[in-house]
């Protein structure tokens, strides 16, 4: 295993992540559209991804992300969960979030 693919093993319920600085956003059409200047990348994401993105303040675990998520689309809070579980995942391999160290 890489050492790119070791973070998103940490992630659990309880986990708080944040968006890193240096991608540049801005929703259009209920739609998140971000800028890594870094990586030269443009990334756009579906509603449910977009709103996971906004949530990603470092206050917010991933469960309550999940709980909210299921006021405002028609999914579970088991099916929200394990959704953002993995896209969490996907961005903290792609640099674009990072883990909240509790300690901070």
């Amino acid at each position: 295993m890489s050492e790119g693919e070791r973070p998103h093993l940490a992630l659990g319920p309880g986990s708080r992540l944040r968006r890193v600085e240096g991608i540049a956003w801005r929703i259009i059409e209920g739609e998140a559209v971000l800028v890594n200047v870094r990586k030269d990348e443009v990334l756009h994401l579906n509603p449910t991804a977009s709103f996971l993105w906004r949530g990603l303040d470092g206050g917010n675990t991933l469960a309550g992300i999940a709980a909210e998520m299921t006021g405002e689309f028609e999914v579970t809070e088991e099916e929200a969960l394990a959704d953002i579980l993995e896209f969490a995942g996907l961005l903290l391999q792609q640099g674009a979030a990072e883990l909240v160290d509790l300690g901070e």
